[in-house]
C-alpha cells in the first residue's frame, strides 16, 4: 500500500474523498533517513520531473473551521527536498483528475502519525489544520529552507449534506427531545385545565341567564283589582252579552270597571258602544305600550280594551308570547297599576285556548256560562276537567255557574234547570232570563241597562253584579291574597 492509499483511507474516515486533496509546501522540516533521501535524488531529477498540475476542486464536504493550538514548532534537522513548484491557488478546471505531487520519500511516512494528528483536533471546529508529522531521527544534516504553501480556500456549496461523523455531538441533539418529552404532559394538563375552566365559566353564565329568565317570568304579585273571568266551552250561550252587562253595572266605591276582550271575534266593543276597528291588545303588545294607553270608553263609564283587528305578524307574536310566558296576562295587568277598588271583566273565546289559560291564571271569580239545554249539559264534565287541572287557576279563586237565556215559558227549560241545580248544587250562582231587550239594544247601539226597570234580563244582571260585589267585599275583609 502506498501513500496515496493512506491518504484516501484517511479522507474516507471523515466521510470525504481524496479528490479534494491538494499538495502544498509545508512550513516544517522533516527528518528523513539518509538512504531515502539519496534514493529520492536518484529517482527524481528536476529535468525529468514534469511540472505538476494542481487542480482545485470545490470541497464537497462542509468542514467547520477548527483552530488547533499546537506547541511551538521545534527546529528539526535540515531536510533536502527537491524543488517543486506549487501554485498558491490553482485555476479551477472542471472534471480534471487530481494528481499527487508527493515525493516517494514523503509517501512512506507512517499513516498512524497522520491519524493521531487528525484525532487530536475536535471535528466540530477545524478552521485551518496544520499537520505536524514527525519521522525517526536522522543524523544531523544541513538545514534546508522550509517550504511553505499558502492555504487553499475552496468554495463551499450552499447545500452540502453533513457526514454523520462530522455532525454535532449526540448529547446536544437528545437534550431538546428530553425537554420536549418532559414538558408535553405539563402542557397537556394546562390545556385541559383551561378547557375545564372555560366550561365552568360557560355553565355559570348559562345558570345565571336561566335564573334571570326564570325570575323575569315568575308569577307577579296578585293584582289588587278584582278579576272576573267568563268562560264557556259551547258557543251561543250569551257569554259576551253577560260580560258587557257586568262591565256596565258592577262598581265598587269610586273605582273603575275594565272590560278586556280576549276573544278574537272582537264583539265586546259592539255591546259597549265602542267605535269599530280600534286598536287592541295585539297592537299594544307589538308596540310595547301599556294597556292603559289603549283603553276605550264604553257605556256607564266603563272602560274597554278590545281585542282589535290584528295582522298576521301581530297574531303570531301574541301567540308566541303567551306560549313562552305562562303569566303573560298577569304581567300585563301588573303594569296597569290597578287599585283595590277596580274591577276587571275578561271575556274569553269559546273552548280551551291559550287565552283561557291566561285568563284563568289571574281569575278571582270564574263564571261558567251555560244554558238549560242538553248540549250545554254535555259540556259540564269537560269544563270540570279543564277547571280542575293542577295549577290552572289560583287556589283562592272561586268557580260558579250562571244559567243564561232561561225560557221559563217552556216546560223542557224548567226541567233542565232542575237538572242543572241538582248537578251543580251551590255552584249555581244565578239564572238570567231570556229577554229580547238585550238583542234590541245591541241592534240600536243603546245601553240595555238604561231600561232595567222594564227588562227581566237586566234585573237579573244587576242582581248578579250585587252578588259578585258582596263576594269581593268579603274577600277583602278576610284579607285573602295570592301568594
Amino acid at each position: 500500500m502506498n501513500r496515496t492509499d493512506d491518504i484516501s483511507n484517511l479522507f474516507s474516515r471523515f466521510g470525504a474523498s481524496s479528490d479534494s486533496y491538494h499538495e502544498f509546501e509545508s512550513q516544517f522540516d522533516y527528518k528523513e533517513k539518509q538512504e531515502a533521501l539519496e534514493l529520492e535524488k536518484a529517482a527524481v531529477t528536476p529535468q525529468a520531473m514534469p511540472e505538476p498540475e494542481v487542480v482545485a476542486v470545490p470541497v464537497v464536504e462542509a468542514v467547520p473551521d477548527v483552530v488547533v493550538e499546537a506547541a511551538p514548532v521545534p527546529v528539526v534537522a535540515p531536510l533536502v527536498v527537491p524543488e517543486v513548484e506549487l501554485t498558491p491557488q490553482a485555476q479551477e478546471i472542471p472534471s480534471a483528475p487530481q494528481t499527487s505531487s508527493l515525493s516517494p520519500a514523503l509517501q512512506e511516512v507512517d499513516t498512524s502519525t497522520l491519524s493521531e494528528v487528525a484525532h487530536a483536533a475536535p471535528i466540530a471546529e477545524l478552521p485551518e489544520v496544520i499537520e505536524v508529522l514527525e519521522t525517526p531521527e536522522t543524523p544531523e544534516t544541513p538545514e534546508a529552507p522550509a517550504v511553505v504553501a499558502a492555504p487553499v480556500t475552496a468554495e463551499i456549496p450552499a447545500a452540502v449534506p453533513v457526514p454523520e461523523n462530522l455532525a454535532a455531538p449526540e448529547a446536544c441533539e437528545e437534550q431538546p427531545l428530553h425537554v420536549a418529552a418532559a414538558t408535553a404532559p405539563a402542557k397537556l394538563r394546562n390545556l385541559l385545565a383551561e378547557v375545564i375552566q372555560a366550561r365552568q365559566v360557560e355553565a355559570h353564565v348559562l345558570s345565571e341567564e336561566a335564573l334571570r329568565q326564570a325570575t323575569a317570568k315568575a308569577r307577579p304579585a296578585k293584582c289588587k283589582a278584582h278579576i272576573v273571568v267568563l268562560v264557556s266551552l259551547k258557543g251561543g250561550v250569551g257569554k259576551t252579552t253577560l260580560s258587557a252587562g257586568l262591565a256596565s253595572s258592577l262598581r265598587i266605591g269610586g273605582g273603575r270597571t275594565l272590560a278586556i276582550d280576549l276573544d278574537p271575534q272582537n264583539a265586546l266593543q259592539f255591546h259597549l258602544g265602542v267605535e269599530h276597528s280600534v286598536s287592541g291588545i295585539g297592537s299594544a303588545n307589538m308596540a310595547g305600550q301599556n294597556w292603559n294607553d289603549r283603553l276605550q270608553h264604553g257605556f256607564d263609564d266603563s272602560l274597554l280594551l278590545p281585542y282589535g283587528v290584528l295582522s298576521d305578524d301581530e297574531r303570531r307574536s301574541l301567540g308566541s308570547e303567551m306560549t313562552e310566558d305562562r303569566h303573560w296576562l298577569a304581567r300585563q295587568l301588573d303594569r296597569m297599576n290597578l287599585d283595590e277598588q277596580d274591577v276587571v271583566i275578561i271575556d274569553t273565546p269559546t273552548g280551551s285556548t291559550q287565552f283561557l289559560e291566561q285568563a284563568l291564571d289571574v281569575a278571582d271569580e270564574v263564571i261558567v256560562v251555560t244554558t238549560a239545554d242538553a248540549a250545554s249539559f254535555i259540556t259540564l264534565d269537560q269544563i270540570d276537567r279543564v277547571l280542575g287541572a293542577t295549577d290552572v287557576r289560583p287556589a283562592y279563586s272561586h268557580c260558579n255557574y250562571v244559567v243564561n237565556q232561561f225560557d221559563a215559558s217552556r216546560e223542557f227549560s224548567r226541567d233542565m234547570l232542575q237538572v242543572l241545580k241538582r248537578r251543580l248544587g251551590e255552584q249555581l250562582m244565578a239564572v238570567v232570563s231570556l229577554d229580547n231587550t238585550l238583542g234590541e239594544a245591541l241592534a240600536y247601539g243603546r245601553n240595555p241597562l238604561a231600561m232595567a226597570q222594564t227588562s227581566a234580563a237586566c234585573e237579573d244582571l244587576l242582581l248578579l253584579g250585587e252578588q259578585l260585589k258582596a263576594r269581593f267585599e268579603a274577600s277583602r275583609a278576610q284579607g285573602i291574597e295570592a301568594q
